[in-house]
């Protein structure tokens, strides 16, 4: 998949999803406050009306836009590894897939980071996003107990690897220069920040 791979959104004759490609465009690009209902029926090509055909109101769109690309981060990062896997490894995994998907979805990407703990997620959201904190938890508690991890608490480490993505995702997503040693050196930044001395 190409990194614009969610353009295929905005070229679908299925209006759901060519409504949610907008939508994540605009929101991503404007900010949800500053997008009406309107525009994102404009850019998808269709009345505005349709948009209540399959969303209440704006911030139930908003809701589908982070539930889809969300739970497609959840897949596509937080895929098990396998058992007595070494915390260090675990780690490099896990940051290989954040790479991945901010290098395949850098518009997803960015959306996700400006609606981290947004007030008008629904609960299913907020579930999600606290999934990724969750399973990072477990990472950190795993590798602090193998005496590999410094006694960080795990809201910091997640912060780290969150922030790290978030901040390429950014910067450098759709620049040349963010290519595999980039992304491998900054791994490796990352953990000697929380790998025990």
């Amino acid at each position: 998949m190409n990194v614009h791979s969610f353009e295929i959104f905005l070229r679908t004759p299925d209006k759901h999803n060519r409504l949610l490609g907008a939508a994540l465009e605009l929101f991503e690009s404007r900010g949800v406050d500053s997008v009406t209902v309107p525009q994102v029926a404009k850019a998808a090509g269709v009345a505005t009306g349709t948009i209540y055909l399959y969303f209440k109101d704006k911030t139930a769109l908003v809701n589908a836009v982070h539930h889809y690309w969300r739970n497609t981060y959840n897949g596509f990062v937080l895929v098990p590894a396998p058992p007595g896997l070494p915390t260090k490894e675990e780690f490099g995994r896990l940051w290989q897939r954040m790479v991945l998907f901010v290098r395949t979805y850098p518009r997803p990407a960015r959306f996700l980071d400006l609606h981290q703990h947004a007030a008008h997620l629904a609960a299913e959201n907020q579930a999600a996003e606290a999934l990724f904190a969750m399973r990072l938890a477990e990472m950190v508690a795993r590798g602090q107990a193998a005496g590999a991890l410094r006694p960080l608490p795990a809201e910091v480490v997640t912060a780290f690897y969150w922030g790290a993505a978030a901040g390429l995702a950014k910067f450098l997503a759709d620049d040349a220069s963010f290519d595999g040693r980039t992304a491998a050196e900054t791994g490796d930044a990352l953990w000697r920040a929380i790998a025990a001395g």
